[in-house]
């Protein structure tokens, strides 16, 4: 008998969200896949420099931090460069790409080849399995690339498809599509990894329980716009239960089907692969748009493609996603560059019937000083769309020496001794934002706000480790200051948690609230399932 025989046909299946699929490649990923703009032997090179002369910038860092140098000393940097100029020039495969040389006029020069064509791309060659409540990690080979086929297939495992749907992509998928996808389904069996259900609530119960123009924080930078009775969904970095705490998390199939997300920038907290492979592939993802390059850029469609997406949208800076009664904007985001690539990447203002709400993320001053207001940014918003009364911004205050910076390979070596900012949001700029916008509530978010993430990344911060908080932040502004700072504008302040509720009334203010009884993950789960078997085991054991 069949795989597909053992599935009722009008029964909805998806995965249970203590599940999720990794694809994998066989090949290198090289060190910064998805980079655009420099050629990927390129990018090589650059990276083997950086390597292998790290260990003299670590030399000069110590020199100051023991008081044997000066920080600032402009002979440092002379030297620093000689020395990397000796470097690259000792060395065949990085000088045919890399040029490095003391001019006779005493100028540094420091150069490489741009191909506006050419990126670092990832072809997966297999997947892997998990089960956090079993603990397996079960992989499978591809006999060809199929990583968008796995992608469209896992998007269909959110729980509002029925098994029948579901036999009809694979058998539509082709000879090997639909051996590997009924290979699949055999092993979500066996492994007991599927959640199947009578019917889907999901979507239902977060309508019942949100409002039209609602914002509702799903935990660090994920947040849910409601319009009308349609979802949108801002960079969704969201976990499978387990997978980083011990605690059930907001997964794919515990939200409602968006009808577009939208994505800022290319962190990895904004731009999460696990997340995105399981969505539904047939909803539109916009992203920032290569037209408003300068050099590198980071090359979503490939990545895109990859994970099965088609329907991928670039939206250049000032451009519209439009729906009925409004649009989300695409207004430009600056900062969180330490090495200044100067990346495309956006904010959003979403504008739906006279009520605006401004999806800030990371964005902040550059090394330079540009931000969005500064360059008019938000005073051309308002003017055009009214008010903003609902800010979210991050309110990091991270600064950091630019050779341990990600990017820092590809910038020029002389720098690699300064401090760039990362990402350095104080108060005093976040209160201007505010006061620009014309905002009622100030959101601060972006820095984690749930239980289920993890606490060890220099971002993110958690009650449960107070002293590494305040290890990390001795040296910031308080951040709970700003609340005094946007008083006099008549704005108020608010540090989001998971599954608060922002809604703005008749009068223009901006109500707090928390849906967390009603759509914290095990309610959501409990909607259309049994309660876990592995959790009753545990109530019942001594």
């Amino acid at each position: 008998m069949g795989i597909w025989n053992t599935l009722s046909r009008d029964q909805y299946v998806g995965l249970a969200p203590w599940v999720w699929v990794q694809l994998e490649s066989n090949q290198p990923p090289g060190p910064f896949p998805f980079i655009g703009g420099v050629a990927p032997e390129v990018v090589a090179s650059l990276h083997e420099a950086h390597s292998l002369f790290l260990a003299c910038v670590e030399t000069a860092i110590s020199d100051v931090f023991s008081r044997r140098s000066e920080l600032g000393d402009p002979r440092t940097r002379v030297r620093l460069e000689d020395a990397y100029a000796e470097l690259v020039n000792s060395r065949r495969q990085l000088s045919q790409h890399i040029t490095a040389r003391r001019q006779p006029d005493g100028q540094f020069h420091w150069s490489h080849p741009f191909d506006p064509t050419k990126s670092a791309t990832v072809v997966n060659t297999g997947l892997r399995i998990f089960n956090a409540v079993k603990r397996q990690a079960i992989p499978v080979a591809f006999e060809r690339p199929m990583g968008p086929l796995v992608g469209k297939f896992l998007g269909m495992l959110d729980g509002t498809q029925q098994a029948g749907a579901i036999q009809t992509i694979a058998a539509t998928a082709g000879r090997d599509g639909e051996r590997l996808l009924t290979q699949l389904m055999e092993m979500f069996v066996h492994y007991e990894c599927l959640a199947p259900a009578a019917r889907p609530s999901i979507r239902t119960h977060w309508l019942e329980h949100t409002q039209d123009r609602d914002t509702i924080h799903l935990g660090h930078a994920a947040l849910m716009y409601r319009q009308r009775d349609q979802f949108l969904l801002f960079d969704p970095w969201l976990l499978p239960w387990f997978a980083e705490s011990n605690v059930p998390s907001l997964w794919v199939s515990l939200l409602p089907k968006p009808a577009a997300i939208f994505l800022t920038h290319d962190h990895d907290d904004h731009v999460d692969p696990r997340t995105l492979l399981h969505v539904p592939k047939d909803v539109p993802i916009v992203i920032p748009s290569r037209r408003n390059r300068k050099k590198f850029f980071y090359d979503y469609l490939p990545l895109l493609r990859e994970l099965g997406f088609s329907h991928i949208i670039e939206l250049a800076h000032g451009e519209t996603w439009n729906f009925d009664g409004g649009a989300v904007v695409s207004v430009p985001f600056y900062g969180e560059d330490p090495c200044d690539l100067e990346m495309p990447r956006n904010c959003y203002l979403v504008t739906d019937r006279g009520q605006n709400v401004l999806v800030h993320a990371d964005s902040g001053p550059t090394n330079s000083g540009r931000s969005a207001i500064k360059e008019g940014i938000i005073q051309q918003l308002v003017q055009k769309y009214g008010p903003i009364s609902l800010v979210l911004a991050s309110q990091q205050q991270l600064q950091e020496i630019r050779s341990y910076a990600a990017h820092a390979p590809l910038s020029h070596p002389g720098l690699w001794l300064e401090v760039g900012e990362n990402g350095y949001l104080t108060n005093s700029y976040l209160s201007e934002l505010c006061a620009t916008a014309q905002a009622r509530l100030f959101v601060s978010y972006a820095t984690g706000g749930a239980d289920w993430y993890p606490d060890h990344l220099s971002f993110m911060f958690s009650h449960r480790n107070p002293a590494r908080t305040a290890l990390l932040t001795a040296n910031w502004e308080a951040p709970e200051k700003l609340k005094d700072l946007l008083s006099p504008h008549d704005c108020g302040y608010h540090r989001a948690q998971a599954l608060d509720l922002f809604r703005t009334a008749d009068d223009g203010l901006v109500q707090v609230s928390s849906a967390a009884e009603a759509l914290s993950p095990m309610p959501l789960y409990r909607l259309d399932h049994d309660e876990p078997a592995f959790m009753k085991r545990e109530r019942s054991s001594p």
